[in-house]
């Protein structure tokens, strides 16, 4: 089934990637304009302040400095001061914050904290005689402040708005994937009880009849003289009716649902007594004591998987753990592994790559499990192999 993100979700996060773009460039072009507005500001202070100075009937005070101060306080004056051609300080208002821009020019733009300094030099003539002066202010950016304020607040809905779109269009995709996971589980579920359905018909019925070719060829085999062609035949049709007969069983197994026996387990002994006469090496070191589990049907699940390692590639290792409250049983072999492309068709009925067997096996392990609320999959390891890991919640 498709995993293509739905048509809504994508034009969704279309959107919100436009939102996301359009609030990046306009934070940068904010940044830029309040820089522009901020010394522009500063320079109209100046002068308004240099009209004052023009209007004075004589040299400038500190009276006289404080009372422009007061007046072009709103527009962000904090600081002024008039300077002579050598630098000593005619008269001053306010606190200053930044230094002397240094020599050069005619008008000196600097930034000190919050505030624009701006120191020109200007000419004036009054009746109290004329000169060169520098006159210095600081202007706080009041309206390049509120200008900024305005646009971090635009951009903060923009920025909520295309993050409330990516968080739609997520639920959406996310929404759409548990749906087909549903219907892919649905059809699974489907496929299985109709597969199961024949598998347990198809069993019953020839269960019988080869119960009786089986009886009659191990007859006919103990009748011939060993050694005898004859003989080899009958034994050959002995063989073949036990691969039948382990087929109905295998059919039966898969087809068999109902309730669990569980009980409390030690899942340790129980994968000791499910390798039997395999030499596996098994790490028990963070192993629970026991465990609820259905013994008798998850021998046969390890039974399956150490079977079917022995037959990969030896040596074989086990580790029994728990993690994240879930008990973890990992089966290992050194074989070749399992390409990547048949990890989830191997939990398939009939699915096999050996020349012989029924291809249940690994089903019913996953039957079985699922039955526990479990998981089990298949990796590949580093060093090579195939790990299978099977995971049972708590009871």
């Amino acid at each position: 089934m498709s995993h293509r993100v739905p048509p809504l979700a994508a034009a969704i996060v279309f959107v919100a990637a436009g939102l996301v773009a359009t609030v990046w460039s306009t934070r940068r072009a904010v940044i830029h304009a309040f820089e522009a507005v901020r010394d522009g500001q500063a320079v109209a202070v100046q002068q308004a302040v240099r009209a004052e100075l023009v209007d004075l009937d004589g040299p400038p005070t500190p009276d006289s400095l404080q009372a422009i101060l007061h007046e072009l306080e709103p527009k962000g004056l904090r600081y002024l001061a008039v300077t002579d051609a050598r630098g000593r300080v005619i008269a001053s208002a306010g606190n200053a914050v930044g230094t002397s821009g240094g020599a050069g020019g005619a008008v000196r733009i600097s930034h000190a904290g919050d505030r624009v300094r701006v120191e020109m030099r200007v000419a004036l003539r009054h009746a109290w005689g004329r000169g060169t002066w520098w006159i210095t202010s600081e202007v706080a950016p009041v309206e390049a402040d509120a200008l900024r304020a305005a646009a971090a607040r635009t951009l903060a809905i923009g920025a909520l708005a295309a993050l409330t779109l990516l968080a739609i269009a997520v639920w959406l995709v996310r929404n759409e994937l548990r749906r087909r996971a549903r219907e892919r589980e649905r059809e699974r579920e489907r496929r299985l009880a109709s597969l199961g359905e024949m598998s347990a018909v198809l069993a019953h019925e020839i269960r019988n009849p080869l119960a009786s070719l089986k009886g009659n060829a191990q007859l006919l085999a103990a009748s011939l003289p060993q050694g005898e062609k004859p003989r080899a035949k009958a034994e050959r049709v002995v063989d073949e009716a036990v691969r039948l007969e382990q087929l109905t069983q295998d059919l039966l197994a898969f087809v068999r649902t109902g309730e669990l026996a569980r009980a409390p387990v030690a899942p340790v002994a129980l994968v000791r007594e499910a390798a039997g006469e395999i030499a596996i090496e098994l790490d028990e070191a963070a192993a629970p004591a026991t465990w609820s589990l259905d013994a008798a049907r998850m021998r046969e699940v390890i039974v399956n998987l150490v079977d079917n390692a022995r037959a990969a590639g030896p040596p074989v290792s086990a580790r029994v753990a728990v993690e994240r409250r879930r008990l973890v049983i990992e089966i290992r072999d050194h074989g070749p592994g399992v390409p990547a492309e048949d990890r989830e068709r191997i939990f398939e009925p009939f699915f096999t790559g050996k020349t012989r067997g029924t291809g249940l096996g690994l089903a019913i392990a996953k039957r079985i499990v699922e039955l526990h609320r479990g998981t089990i999959g298949v990796d590949a390891p580093e060093g090579g192999g195939a790990r299978f890991r099977i995971e049972i919640p708590e009871a």
